[in-house]
């Protein structure tokens, strides 16, 4: 019998591109002998995918966080939610949905200190109610509003920062009144609330649980939060929300997979349990990044690929270009990824415009990264926050050498093999790609690097030494669903 698999996933695969939905790609195609049944949680409705879907993917539902006329719609007759709506009395709200609800209210208050065990059960009894009962008429009765007003967070809150909060998690819960099937394996992209159907199936069905986290969703969140403007008291929900989904992940997976050390750390001090964790780096096709010379240019070429938002540093690497251009003018960046951030994106482009750019950046999306990488004399990876980036061993295939930012598992997946450089330093950010583009030097030096890490990614970050584990582990977990433990 067929093994199944229900892939979940948050703002990435098969709707957003990315280096966690390369994996999840990569992933489902290695294993083309399993079922897999996606579950994707998306900004809107309309957000289209970017992905063309294996012929393994046998389903695919999402959850789309916002756009749509109510909370937690669903596709059903009208007839059922007309009845549903009926029978969702003041009286039934209090007896069966607020005694749940509270307690998720209380472990928002809790945050990592939650306990996970509570809010697990929590969650199970909304799936349970929200099949029976309407859920927007649930979430928006003055039953729901009093119980969560008392929410304090470790301070004070206004009336203005409770409504949005409480609009927030009216969205958020709508995961309990989303249909998933019920597979042999729950795979979780990320510990977050792509992690919530492992927990509800692992607590309804003893479905066994696997979580796969590449950048670290709780570490990133508080990075982000820190840089956007927004009040204390909504910022402590948002953390105490995320803090609480997260531990009660760590706590429910029954096997978690980590890209290195740096992100084993953080797995701890969250809460992970280190006998349930398991390294497993990222890996690339050599088959299809490799180098070629040949392809390059004459003019020497700086490429960077990422998404355009704040984490991944694209201000620092313009600023660095500007240092870099009054030294080597012939030097040519390219920037391929499409914008996340709007307003983020306007302001590189004024940093362009001060420093006179035009004719250096280009700014682009490419479906052949490939073909970009060979056509590239220096790989740019200036992020603030990483877990082990596809781009990274991607250039380290394709010979090209390799300046990037020591965050996340980079230091140790590059070794000695590129040059590192602090986040948010531009200065030294130039420094380094003028020792790889300027001088009489900086062509021995850039073949140095590039035999040096292709020689070390061949070794370490092969695609199939990468997707090996997660097929023995459905194996095994596919084996022992009835041997699932709980808590």
């Amino acid at each position: 019998m067929t093994t199944s698999v229900l892939m979940t996933s948050e703002g990435t695969y098969p709707y957003y591109s990315g280096g966690v939905s390369v994996w999840c790609d990569h992933l489902i195609r290695q294993a083309a002998n399993i079922d897999f049944h996606l579950f994707s949680i998306v900004h809107s409705p309309s957000q289209l995918r970017v992905f063309q879907l294996p012929p393994n993917v046998r389903g695919a539902n999402r959850l789309s966080l916002w756009g749509t006329e109510e909370p937690g719609c669903l596709s059903i007759p009208f007839s059922e939610v007309y009845q549903r709506k009926l029978a969702t009395t003041p009286e039934v709200i209090v007896q069966r949905f607020l005694p749940a609800f509270a307690e998720i209210v209380r472990s928002v208050a809790g945050g990592l200190k939650a306990d996970p065990i509570a809010l697990g059960e929590a969650f199970q009894q909304l799936q349970v109610y929200f099949e029976e009962f309407d859920y927007s008429t649930t979430l928006t009765s003055p039953e729901a509003w009093n119980c969560f007003k008392g929410f304090q967070g470790g301070g004070q809150i206004t009336l203005e920062e409770a409504t949005t909060c409480m609009r927030w998690l009216v969205r958020y819960l709508a995961i309990t009144a989303s249909p998933f099937p019920r597979t042999d394996v729950v795979h979780a992209s990320m510990a977050g609330m792509a992690g919530i159907p492992g927990v509800l199936a692992k607590l309804r069905y003893r479905t066994p649980f696997l979580l796969s986290e590449h950048g670290i969703h709780l570490r990133e969140l508080y990075v982000s939060l820190s840089r956007m403007e927004m009040s204390e008291a909504c910022r402590r929900f948002l953390l105490g929300w995320n803090g609480a989904i997260v531990r009660m992940n760590y706590h429910f997976a029954d096997h978690v997979t980590c890209l290195g050390e740096f992100n084993l750390q953080w797995q701890l001090s969250f809460g992970a349990d280190r006998r349930k964790i398991e390294f497993v780096p990222n890996g690339v096709d050599p088959k299809r990044f490799y180098p070629a010379p040949e392809s390059r240019p004459a003019r020497l070429t700086v490429l960077t690929l990422a998404r355009i938002y704040p984490l991944k540093g694209i201000d620092t690497l313009l600023r660095a270009a500007a240092i870099v251009h009054r030294q080597a003018p012939q030097v040519r960046f390219r920037i391929f990824g499409e914008v996340a951030d709007k307003e983020y994106f306007a302001e590189c482009q004024k940093i362009i415009a001060a420093n006179h750019l035009e004719a250096v950046v280009e700014f682009g999306v490419t479906t052949q990264p490939a073909e970009a990488m060979r056509a590239a004399h220096v790989y740019c990876l200036p992020s603030i926050s990483e877990g082990l980036p596809y781009s990274l061993l991607e250039a380290m295939f394709s010979g090209c050498p390799v300046v990037a930012t020591d965050v996340g598992n980079i230091r140790e997946c590059l070794r000695d093999t590129g040059l590192l450089v602090v986040p948010g330093r531009p200065e030294a950010m130039a420094e380094a790609l003028l020792r790889l583009l300027d001088g009489p030097k900086a062509p021995a030096l850039r073949e140095s690097l590039s035999q040096a890490a292709l020689d070390r990614a061949k070794r370490f970050y092969t695609l199939e030494k990468s997707m090996r584990p997660f097929l023995t582990q459905y194996e095994v977990m596919s084996r022992c669903e009835t041997n699932c433990q709980i808590a």
